[in-house]
């Protein structure tokens, strides 16, 4: 072996020695933060509970269904993680308040709320009935609200906290059909930017995910291929993302890396909001 070989040999070490550090030293990010994942039983919510935990979180899953909660935190503690489920209507500010309390006294704290839970009745305008429409801004809009404001005594208490609420790209572009989801979500995008800026005296951030991934509120679109492909030919990169594409984002938000971000919404769109 000549020394050209060794000396290659030994470079080709080095860069797989610091890539290895590197990615050592990004591994439990979220080690003993206690993260509050509303809607956290399937989708988005689930995979960034599961990618979270996997960073060190203490994870607490809430969730309408309680039994899919229970699956995601059984598949937490098989990985080695810590997690608890609790089934919790978020439009009942009573079972919220209930559930932080509750979390606040098995982990010590709520660092982080993600609030991922959401549902979609599309329609027409012309057709969208006044219970269609309130019942999804008060599952999207009112229950963002309501567990903001069920952890907020704590924060302002602890002088920390990090508010993560996901949006929608019909947030900005509207959505045929989904006039109700789009109303809310936009309401999401400005609740987050007031509690950005009436909390930072807190030291709480408060930020949005705004994505586009292939779960079941996208089900109806997917289901349809000439919907699907109009959908799709909107967005550049031409494909929807999974639940796990969107998760390191979570993870990126709820992390200490995002420190200084507050009032922002951050696109994980595919292009669609370009």
């Amino acid at each position: 072996m000549d020394s050209r070989t060794v000396f290659c040999c030994k470079e080709h070490v080095v860069r797989q020695s610091r890539r290895h550090h590197g990615r050592h030293h990004r591994m439990n990010r979220l080690e003993n933060v206690t993260v509050v994942v509303t809607g956290g039983g399937r989708g988005i919510g689930r995979a960034g509970a599961v990618a979270m935990a996997a960073e060190g979180a203490h994870v607490a899953v809430l969730d309408l269904d309680g039994d899919a909660a229970a699956e995601v935190v059984a598949q937490i503690e098989a990985a080695g993680g810590r997690a608890r489920a609790w089934r919790t209507d978020i439009t009942s500010p009573e079972q919220v308040g209930s559930a932080v309390a509750e979390v606040v006294e098995w982990s010590g704290a709520v660092d982080v709320l993600v609030h991922s839970a959401g549902i979609v009745a599309p329609a027409m305008l012309k057709d969208m009935t006044l219970e269609s429409f309130e019942r999804v801004v008060a599952v999207n809009l009112t229950g963002t609200f309501v567990c903001l404001q069920a952890v907020l005594p704590h924060w302002m208490e602890t002088k920390r906290g990090k508010f993560i609420a996901l949006t929608s790209p019909a947030a900005l572009r509207g959505q045929v059909g989904g006039g109700n989801y789009a109303a809310a979500k936009a309401g999401v995008v400005a609740l987050v930017k007031t509690a950005a800026v009436e909390l930072a005296r807190y030291g709480v951030t408060a930020n949005a995910l705004l994505p586009i991934a292939a779960t079941e509120m996208s089900a109806k679109v997917r289901e349809d291929p000439k919907l699907e492909e109009k959908f799709l030919s909107l967005i550049p990169l031409r494909r929807w993302a999974t639940a796990e594409d969107i998760a390191p984002s979570l993870v990126y938000l709820a992390s200490s890396d995002s420190d200084y971000m507050t009032g922002s919404v951050l696109s994980i769109d595919g292009g669609r909001t370009i």
